[in-house]
């Protein structure tokens, strides 16, 4: 007789399957204490081990966080959490970095033709703050960084569509390397707060089909950058 390989389930993926049903199904949760380990141990009839296991499973998942010394507390899962699957996805598919960086492309520019449509001058303020400290970080490159992540990230929420926040945020993590190459290249600092200066302006017009050409032309600048950073490092590393 043929023999199969038979998956079994551990007992605290159940527990936590059956934790995050219970989360998400009462938003309310949001910000409350879970019950301690021995409570929850009691309450579902297994082990404080179990219930260990399944609140790891939980935090990864991005549901809960841990406070040393006070417990377990429902929250909700940031755009790392995806970042993170997305990062194990691209090696275990095998997926080109070029996709990455378009797929990058096809979500700022959107977020920002929906973001000139609804921002006000409140948050092109905003936005203006977030350059200008940029400008000041210049030399800690990773502050730049950040506030570089930050000032698309505020894009992304301008555009009002919540998904697409979590993506252009996730993306942009995931690219942060890249990021920093094209900062680092010959005057890609500056290079890069002057195009968000013409983001702004562009925003400031309401012309949706304007800020979208110049997130575009700030995007493919960056890749040429950051190309151009590599192949120098590539060299250099060549020469040596």
């Amino acid at each position: 007789m043929e023999s199969y390989e038979v998956k079994k389930e551990n007992l605290y993926e159940i527990l936590a399957d059956k934790l995050e049903e219970i989360i998400i199904k009462d938003s309310s949760m949001f910000g409350q204490k879970l019950p301690s380990e021995n409570e929850l141990a009691k309450q579902f009839g297994v082990s404080r081990n179990i219930i260990r296991e399944a609140l790891k499973l939980l935090r990864e998942r991005g549901l809960i966080v841990s406070r040393i010394g006070d417990g377990s507390y429902v929250s909700k899962p940031e755009p790392q959490v995806l970042t993170n699957v997305i990062s194990r996805m691209l090696v275990m598919h095998d997926i080109d970095a070029n996709d990455v960086y378009e797929m990058r492309v096809m979500l700022e520019c959107q977020a920002c033709f929906l973001a000139a449509k609804r921002v006000t001058e409140k948050d092109l303020e905003v936005l203006t703050r977030i350059n200008r400290e940029m400008e000041e970080k210049q030399e800690n490159i990773e502050e730049r960084v950040n506030l570089d992540i930050k000032f698309h990230a505020k894009i992304a929420e301008l555009s009002g569509n919540s998904l697409l926040r979590i993506f252009v945020c996730s993306m942009n993590h995931l690219l942060k390397v890249v990021i920093k190459q094209a900062i680092q290249s010959e005057g890609g600092s500056q290079d890069g707060i002057d195009y968000h200066d013409r983001i702004i302006t562009a925003l400031r017009s309401r012309d949706a089909n304007l800020a979208e050409q110049v997130m575009r032309a700030h995007l493919k600048e960056s890749l040429r950058r950051q190309q151009w950073f590599e192949a120098v490092k590539n060299k250099n590393a060549v020469d040596t």
